[in-house]
């Protein structure tokens, strides 16, 4: 840890980390595949739950390498082996 990350390193970072966090392609699978239904009443907390996730994106660009590696170590450790 501690290296300096490139821009393609930081963007797969981020992506890896909002994924985790948030399953954000289901949402976009959705909003591409039917978007009559991502637009619907009904719909209305996924979309939040997805505007949150792009929002936690925008802070993740913001963050230090170090704060990515951080991250993508953490879900690494917590995720099933096997």
């Amino acid at each position: 840890m501690g290296s300096k990350l490139s821009l393609k390193a930081r963007r797969h970072a981020i992506t890896g980390i909002i994924e985790a966090r948030f399953s954000v392609s289901a949402f976009e699978e959705v909003r591409r595949k039917d978007p009559r239904y991502w637009r619907s009443a009904r719909n209305d907390m996924a979309r939040g739950i997805y505007a949150e996730a792009m929002r936690e994106k925008q802070q993740l660009g913001a963050a230090s390498d170090e704060r990515l590696e951080a991250e993508l170590l953490d879900i690494a450790n917590r995720t099933p082996r096997g």
